[in-house]
């Protein structure tokens, strides 16, 4: 089930940022630090139903934040989708559920929002020092009759 989080679950889905932010770590991946992202950030996140989280066995396997923010980072990659764009941020997959196909279930449910909401598209970077991530976002099936996006961005650490 996928449910934009209230703030009785920010334990749960800062564990699970946790537990991400550590397999970043042991797999030599240093895209988030002790300031990404922030606390306040996610709290904030999760306030203003901005953050949505896919539950499986009762437990938080995939976290996701989704708004009309612009990153600055962003306004020189040549997207070709206009506005209005919805963004994706901070998206992590629990690690002991990746492979498993709930990424993938949540961009699906990101996509439906989207088009419901009508934005023309998405905006979503990956972090150019993990590989798996930017693959993962290159299969995504964004493009007629999906959404599309292009350009890249080397973002810089957190």
């Amino acid at each position: 089930m996928i449910t934009a989080d209230d703030d009785s679950q920010l334990d749960m889905v800062w564990d699970l940022i946790d537990r991400c932010h550590a397999a970043l770590l042991e797999r030599g991946i240093r895209q988030w630090d002790q300031f990404y992202p922030a606390h306040e950030s996610v709290a904030a996140d999760i306030a203003d139903k901005r953050l949505y989280c896919l539950t499986a066995s009762g437990l938080c396997r995939t976290v996701v934040t989704i708004d009309v923010k612009q990153e600055a980072e962003y306004a020189t990659v040549p997207w070709t989708t206009t506005e209005p764009v919805l963004s994706v941020h901070r998206l992590c997959v629990d690690p002991a559920a990746q492979g498993c196909g709930l990424g993938r279930q949540l961009m699906d449910y990101i996509e439906t929002y989207a088009k419901h909401h009508r934005f023309a598209g998405l905006h979503l970077d990956a972090y150019s020092g993990n590989p798996q991530a930017a693959v993962s976002h290159r299969l995504q099936s964004f493009g007629p009759p999906h959404f599309s996006r292009a350009g890249s961005k080397v973002l810089p650490q957190g």
